[in-house]
C-alpha cells in the first residue's frame, strides 16, 4: 500500500511496476484505491499485490528485495511512498 498524489494515475504507477520489475515480474494487481480521513489531503491509497517468479528455481529474499527497491526508487521519484 502506498500514499499517492491524487494526480498520479495508477496506470502511470503500473508502468513502473512493469519498467523496473525485471525478469522476474510474474504479474501485479491492484486491489485497493482510498481516499479518506486517515490519507492527506491531497493524496490517495493505492495497493498492488505483487507476484515475482523464476521459473527454473526458488527466488532468494535478496533478489525480490532488490527488485522492489529498484520500483520504490521509481515511485519515489512520482513522490509515491509507502503507507507507514
Amino acid at each position: 500500500s502506498m500514499v499517492v498524489p491524487k494526480h498520479i494515475l495508477v496506470g502511470q504507477i503500473e508502468d513502473i511496476i512493469e519498467q523496473r520489475g525485471g525478469r522476474f515480474l510474474e504479474s501485479y494487481k491492484l486491489f485497493d484505491i482510498y481516499e479518506g480521513a486517515q490519507i492527506l489531503a491531497g493524496f490517495k491509497s493505492v495497493a498492488y499485490s505483487i507476484t515475482f517468479r523464476a521459473k527454473d528455481r526458488t527466488l532468494e529474499d535478496k533478489e525480490v528485495n532488490t527488485v522492489m527497491e529498484k520500483i520504490l526508487h521509481g515511485l519515489k521519484e512520482l513522490n509515491i511512498e509507502l503507507r507507514a
